[in-house]
C-alpha cells in the first residue's frame, strides 16, 4: 500500500493508536506509520491536520533499501565486465620460424606532433614487416593528443594533426601491422587524456579490436616453443633516476612483482636495457625510446640528444634464456 493516499481515518488512527494496534487495522509500512505521525504531531495537536495542507502521495524514499541497491549494482558490474575489452593477465603464444623470436618494445611514437620524425617512423614499420621471426610490444604514447590544456603552446604547436586524423593515421597503420604486435597498453597522452576529458578513449577501442589490450600494468606470459616468460608491462611504472633509465622497471621487479623476470615500459623517450641478477634470478629491464626527435619538451627539460632507439629481446627455445640488445640491428646482427 506503499504510497497510497492517507485517509482521514487513518490520520487519526495514526495519532491516536501505537504501532502494535495501527499496524492490525491498515495495511502500512513502520516507517509510513512514523514519518506521518511525526509530521502530524509537529502540527500542533490531532485534528489540526484539517486545517493545513496534507500531502498524500508526498515522496519520502521510505521503501529504499540497500540491499536492493547493492544487488543493482552487482547486475551492472556484470554487464559491464561483458563488455570489458582490456586486461591484466594473458597468455600469448609465438610462432617459431628460422629462429628464436625477438621482441620489440616500440613506444612514444606521438603521431601528430611537429617534431616526430615520420621517416624514422616509416623506416621502423618497415623492418618489424620485412624482419621473419620479429613481433612487436606497443607500449603507448602511439598518438600525441594535445587535447589536455596544459599551456596553448602545446594545443596549438604540438600537434600537426588533429586528433581524428591521428586516430585514422593509427587505424591505417594497425591494418598493416597487427599480425605483428603481441599486445598493447595504456598511455598517458592518447588513452589517458582520453579517458579524463570525455571517459571513452577512441585509442583504446581501436588497439582493443585486434590485440591484446593492457588497461593499466598488464602481467602477460609469452610462450615459445616449450618456455614461458614472465613479462610485467606498462607505459610507465612508478618511481625514476636520472641517472639509471630502467629505475622504474627495476623497481617494479623487485618490490611488486618478483615472479616477473622482464618488465618492459616506455614514457620517458630514454631507452635502456640491462641484464641483472636479483633474488638468484636473472630479470631484464626495459626503457624505450622515442620517433618525437624534435621535441621542445625535451630540448628545453631533459637534453638536446632525444634518442630513437627501440630495445628488444631475443626468447630462445631451447632453453629459458632472455637475451636483451638495443636496437634491432643489434639482434640481426648477431
Amino acid at each position: 500500500m506503499a504510497g497510497a493516499a492517507w485517509t482521514v481515518d487513518e490520520l487519526e488512527s495514526c495519532l491516536a493508536m501505537g504501532w502494535d494496534e495501527f499496524s492490525r487495522r491498515y495495511d502500512r509500512t513502520y516507517h509510513g506509520y512514523r514519518i506521518m505521525r511525526g509530521r502530524l504531531l509537529k502540527e500542533g495537536a490531532q485534528g489540526t491536520h484539517e486545517q493545513n495542507i496534507i500531502y498524500h502521495d508526498k515522496a519520502t524514499g521510505e521503501d529504499f533499501h540497500w540491499r536492493d541497491a547493492a544487488l543493482a549494482a552487482k547486475r551492472m558490474q556484470y554487464v559491464a565486465a561483458s563488455a570489458r575489452t582490456s586486461q591484466e593477465f594473458a597468455t600469448i603464444e609465438l610462432p617459431v620460424g628460422g629462429r628464436d623470436p625477438f621482441v620489440l618494445f616500440l613506444s612514444d611514437t606521438h603521431i601528430g606532433d611537429w617534431g616526430t620524425d615520420y621517416d624514422l617512423f616509416a623506416r621502423i614499420t618497415d623492418e618489424i614487416l620485412e624482419t621473419p621471426d620479429l613481433y612487436v610490444a606497443l607500449l603507448g604514447d602511439l598518438a600525441n593528443m594535445a587535447i589536455r590544456l596544459r599551456g596553448v603552446a602545446e594545443v596549438t604547436g604540438g600537434s600537426q594533426l588533429p586528433p581524428e586524423l591521428q586516430i585514422k593515421f593509427l587505424e591505417s597503420w594497425l591494418n598493416d601491422i597487427a599480425h605483428k604486435v603481441a599486445f598493447a597498453t595504456w598511455d598517458n597522452h592518447g588513452v589517458e587524456r582520453e579517458e579524463q576529458g570525455s571517459g571513452f578513449s577512441g585509442i583504446k577501442a581501436l588497439l582493443a579490436r585486434r590485440v591484446v589490450y593492457f588497461g593499466g600494468i598488464g602481467h602477460p606470459d609469452i610462450l615459445v616453443g616449450d618456455q614461458r616468460y614472465q613479462f610485467a608491462v606498462s607505459h610507465k611504472f612508478r618511481g625514476s633516476s636520472v641517472d639509471n633509465p630502467c629505475y622504474a622497471p627495476m623497481r617494479y621487479l623487485r618490490q611488486e612483482a618478483p615472479d616477473r623476470e622482464l618488465a618492459a615500459m616506455g614514457d620517458y623517450h630514454v631507452p635502456g636495457i640491462i641484464k641483472y641478477t636479483h633474488g638468484g634470478r636473472d630479470r631484464v629491464a626495459v626503457n624505450c625510446g622515442s620517433t618525437q626527435t624534435g621535441s621542445v619538451y625535451a630540448r628545453r627539460h631533459f637534453s638536446l640528444f632525444t634518442r630513437d632507439a627501440m630495445p628488444g629481446v631475443r626468447l630462445s627455445t631451447d632453453s629459458h634464456c632472455i637475451t636483451p640488445y638495443y636496437a634491432v640491428g643489434e639482434w640481426k646482427r648477431g
